[in-house]
Parts: C-alpha cells; sequence; structure tokens
C-alpha cells in the first residue's frame, strides 16, 4: 500500500502506521527483546541505515542499534558533498571514481529532494601543481567514468570567464578554470532519511541504545547482544542470526569486544569552518589548494552561509569529541585569504566548525593522511561478527548492498534460510512520493491547507522533508504560531520542532538543534539564545522535569562548546 495522493491527510493509516517518533522507538526496543531478528545491525549512520534498509526490502526480519543518534558521527560531520572523486583520478583510483560516479547518479535520482546538483569551479594558475592540459585531460576522464551521464559536461573557461563567474578569486597569475558538477547533501539528513525508509520497511530502529556485550550460543559464535536504553538505563537482550558492525570510527573497538584483533583503522580528522557567504559572494563550490601541502580544498555555497574544508590530519583523540583546533582553523583561513584576497577572514568571521572522524583502512604510520585508502573493507571473525570499515557517503548504498548479499549467504549457508528478493535500493526512492508529484503537489497547492505559506517556505519544507512537507504545513494550519521562524532570517519554524519529535524520532534537544534544524551551525549565536524555548516545548512532549530539562540544556551548551575550542589557542587535537 502507497501514500495517498495528499500526504497533508495525517489520520491516514499509512502515515500513521509509518509514523517515526519516540514512542515507535518504545515500541521497536519491546519487540527487538521479545522477537528473534535474521540481522542485527550495530550503528545508525549512513552505512547501518543503509543495511537495514536493503536488508528489510529484501524480506529480513532486521533490528538497527545506534548510541547515540542517526548521524551523530562522523555520517553527521562530513563535507556533505555526493561526488565521483575527482581527486582519486590523480592516484589513479579508476575503480573508485567510477564507483562514485555511479552512486552519485543512483542518488541523485533515488533521493532528488535531499542530493542536489552543485556547479564546481576549479581555478588554474601559473606555476600551479595542476597543468591545463593535465586538468583538461582529467575532466573527459570524470565524464568518461560517469559515462557522460553525469549532470552537465565539464567546460573550460578561460581568465576573463572564470572571473565574471567567480570575481573573489585570485586574479594574479589566473590561466582558467574547469566547471563541472557534483552533488550537495545534508548529511545528516540523508542518514535520517535513509533510518525512517529502513522503518517503513520494516526494520526495528532505535536510537540512543548502547551495546555493552555480545551473546553466544554454546559453540561460541554470537548470537545477539546485550543492549542498554540510554534514556532508562535499562538492559536487555537481543537475538539475531547475523550480527553486523558498522560502526564506523568506533568498528576497532566493538571487534575488539568480540574477540582480539590487530587495529585496522587509521582514523583522520577533518574540520570545516562556517562563515557569511556574502564574504565570498560564491555561487559555484569552489576547489583551491592550501600553500602548505597542496591538498585540495572546497569552498561550498549553502543558503546564505559558505563553509570550507576539510583537514586531513591522523588522529589519535577522542572518537566521540572530535573538534577543530587552532591549527585546524589556521590552516585553512591561511589557504582561503590566499586562493580569495579580498575576504580577509579571521577567526572572528568563523558562524560555527565541525569536525568528524574518518573510518580509513590503512596504516598511518607509513602513509600520509590525506593518502590512506578511501575503499572499505569487510571482516569476518571467527564468532560469526561480521563488520565493515572505510568507504565514503557517497557509495553508501553499495557498501550495503554488499554487505546484505553477505548476510543473506551467511542465512542460506548456516541457518537453512533462503527465499530472499534481490538488492532493490538502487531503483526504490528513499521517499516514498517522487519528486515530481511533490513538485505537482507544490505548484497545485495541493498539499491543501488553508494557511497560505510563502513559496520559498514551501520549497524549504520540501527540500527537507520531501512528502512530509504537507505535515509541517498541516501543523502551521493547527497553530498559526508555529509558522514563525525559531530564529529570525533563518529559514527553520517552529513546526519543524514538532514535526521532529513526531516523525524524526528526536529524543534529546542535541538531536533537534544539532542533526534535525542545525542552528549548531547556522544561528549566529549557534542557537543558544532559543535552546530553553525549545527545550520546553521538548519537555512538554516527552515529559521531562525541570532538572531533565537542565541537564538536557546541559547537554546542548556543551555541544556548542565543542565547536568553539579552537579559541582557546594552540594544541590539543
Amino acid at each position: 500500500m502507497g501514500p495517498p495522493s495528499d500526504p497533508s491527510a495525517l489520520s491516514d493509516p499509512w502515515f500513521a502506521m509509518n509514523t517515526f517518533s519516540h514512542r515507535t522507538r518504545t515500541q521497536n526496543l519491546v519487540r527487538l527483546a521479545t522477537e528473534p531478528l535474521d540481522l542485527l545491525v550495530i550503528g545508525g549512520g549512513v552505512t547501518g541505515t543503509g543495511i537495514a534498509w536493503d536488508a528489510a526490502l529484501r524480506g529480513l526480519r532486521v533490528g538497527l542499534l545506534e548510541k547515540v543518534d542517526f548521524g551523530s558521527g562522523t555520517s553527521g560531520r562530513s563535507a556533505r558533498l555526493v561526488h565521483g572523486g575527482l581527486r582519486y583520478l590523480a592516484h589513479l583510483q579508476i575503480g573508485m571514481v567510477y564507483e562514485s560516479s555511479r552512486e552519485r547518479r543512483t542518488l541523485l535520482r533515488i533521493a532528488p529532494h535531499l542530493v542536489k546538483p552543485l556547479p564546481f569551479l576549479y581555478p588554474l594558475y601559473k606555476g600551479g601543481k595542476d597543468r591545463h592540459f593535465v586538468i583538461r585531460a582529467g575532466m573527459w576522464m570524470y565524464d568518461a567514468l560517469a559515462f557522460f551521464r553525469n549532470i552537465h559536461i565539464h567546460r573550460m573557461l578561460d581568465k576573463g570567464e572564470t572571473l565574471e563567474a567567480e570575481p573573489s578569486v585570485a586574479a594574479e597569475g589566473l590561466l582558467g578554470a574547469a566547471e563541472y558538477y557534483d552533488a550537495h547533501v545534508d548529511d545528516a539528513r540523508l542518514t535520517l532519511a535513509t533510518a525512517q525508509a529502513a522503518h517503513r520497511a520494516g526494520a526495528l530502529v532505535a536510537n540512543h541504545v548502547r551495546v555493552i556485550s555480545f551473546l553466544r550460543d554454546d559453540g561460541g559464535q554470537i548470537s545477539g547482544v546485550t543492549a542498554c536504553d540510554e534514556s532508562t538505563d535499562k538492559e536487555m537482550h537481543i537475538t539475531a542470526r547475523v550480527v553486523v558492525n558498522a560502526t564506523g570510527v568506533w568498528a576497532d573497538e566493538l571487534m575488539g569486544m568480540d574477540e582480539p584483533h590487530a587495529e585496522r583503522l587509521s582514523p583522520t580528522k577533518g574540520i570545516h569552518i562556517v562563515v557569511d557567504r556574502q564574504r565570498l559572494a560564491n555561487r559555484h563550490a569552489i576547489v583551491f589548494t592550501s600553500p602548505r601541502d597542496e591538498r585540495m580544498l572546497f569552498l561550498v555555497p549553502w543558503g546564505h552561509l559558505a563553509y570550507i574544508g576539510t583537514t586531513e590530519t591522523d588522529y589519535d583523540g577522542s572518537l566521540d569529541r572530535p573538534y577543530a583546533t587552532a591549527e585546524d582553523v589556521e590552516y585553512l583561513l591561511e589557504a582561503t585569504n590566499l586562493a580569495f584576497p579580498n575576504a580577509r577572514l579571521t577567526t572572528d568571521d568563523i558562524i560555527s566548525t565541525w569536525a568528524g572522524v574518518r573510518p580509513l583502512i590503512g596504516d598511518a604510520e607509513e602513509e600520509d593522511a590525506y593518502d590512506v585508502s578511501r575503499e572499505h573493507e569487510i571482516f569476518e571473525s571467527e564468532t560469526g561478527l561480521i563488520s565493515i570499515a572505510g568507504g565514503k557517503l557517497t557509495t553508501y548504498r553499495h557498501m550495503a548492498e554488499q554487505i546484505v548479499d553477505r548476510v543473506v549467504a551467511r542465512l542460506a549457508a548456516c541457518c537453512g534460510v533462503g527465499g530472499f528478493q534481490e538488492c532493490t535500493t538502487d531503483a526504490i526512492p528513499l521517499d516514498p512520493m517522487p519528486l515530481t508529484e511533490l513538485r505537482r503537489l507544490v505548484d497545485t497547492g495541493g498539499h491543501n491547507t488553508t494557511t497560505a505559506c510563502p513559496p520559498e517556505v514551501v520549497d524549504h519544507l520540501v527540500g527537507r522533508y520531501g512528502s512530509r512537507y504537507c505535515g509541517v504545513l498541516q501543523r502551521i494550519t493547527d497553530e498559526l504560531a508555529l509558522g514563525e521562524p525559531i530564529v529570525p532570517g533563518l529559514p527553520y519554524l517552529w513546526a519543524e520542532v514538532d514535526h521532529a519529535l513526531a516523525e524524526e524520532m528526536a529524543v534529546t534537544l542535541p538531536d533537534v538543534l544539532v542533526r534535525r534544524i542545525p542552528l549548531i551551525y547556522t544561528a549566529a549565536d549557534q542557537g543558544l539564545d532559543v535552546a530553553r524555548s525549545v527545550a520546553e516545548r521538548l519537555a512538554a512532549a516527552l515529559g521531562w522535569d525541570e532538572a531533565e530539562t537542565a541537564r538536557q540544556l546541559a547537554a546542548y551548551r556543551d555541544e556548542v562548546a565543542l565547536t568553539r575550542l579552537y579559541r582557546l589557542g594552540h594544541g590539543g587535537s
């Protein structure tokens, strides 16, 4: 049974069945503790949610546990690009560019409201490491590896055309530029949308559940986990025929809970800084390089903001609390001010930062962090744990497909269980309603609300919620005050707070203000002025007392403080 033609019909049984709230989480935990599974996925990043979605669509009984929140790790702290990996051509990683280009095309097709085409400009300079003819040849190869089915074929610009397109780039020594296309995505929302799709397909999904230990059968094989619900401190046993470790940078840690092993990951840290886009006035995402190490960097437009990144350094700090240091920020500002001389950015211009740890596979002691492979690998332990690590956001769907193929083979060989379908995630949209139908509803006013919202508000909601946008509009119709912006000048509405609770399994204040509504990155004060008001709205819905509300506010302030640690000066990693 598909979605109704009018998705604003909130009372429709299809939508009632597919709500994804804190109540859904509670129901799922009861079922996880009582119903045996074919597959339990540990890790609610983009790969883990992709595995749960794929497996549920094939007919497996699936559960997924995430110790914090969907996309709270690397999957919500990336460069937010879905790309073919132009720089991998320099390392002759042709297979990775081909796979990434194919998956970029797939994600543009199955998640068009989230994955959006983005033009890139690659300025070329006299004496630069990138020769004009080399880049031209590389661009043709980039298009060829996408079978010339990229968003647009590249084109080469001369100096005048380059400065007309992007007047802020350095003019001295400029030869011209290459213009090409990749795509942009809100990584946390892509992860959340994949978790929601897994839920709609029948997976039992829960965030804020920590795995404590593995259960084992009489032969010593892993048969499930003992887990703790972080909101109640209650422990539960969850049984499953197969357990998959999709915890990303925590994969070594979880594998160590299974059996002693050599560390397989070489974590690297990447940071981004957020500034007012008016300071650079860029229309494209612009490629430039660091004068220190010639690393490729990006200036990416993001609404009225722009963000700059990323660094790549070996990392041995806390996996749970990575942050941008003064050295990281200085590195990006130095490169940016050289590439865009009139910007003159200082630390005072930084609105926010984020830092992510990449679960790369390789030997960081023998390789430069920038050169460690982005390929993923799958490991199987003697006790049956299947682990996946490495890879990148763009290829998450294909990584998930490979894991589920292996799980299905294991179920057939070891458990005599079969009859599952083939993978269909390359054809089934993440959102239950095609974007063309969504646009038709928008153009005809088919959302059937009595509140007239400006077109830019509707476009904002469609771009974040897909077919659920009508539900947000309906909340505004029911309570007009919910149509007001949470922070003046930003597009996020109070109705989106209620939507995060009712439809997005938000259960903490950081869930809402970091990943559902990213005021931590977009508001001038990073959402601190409105945090109390948002927390009180959550408290009313979730039953928090004043002590819990205070704890949630403290947790959010701690998240904000982490983004500001670079201000304390040099030191730390």
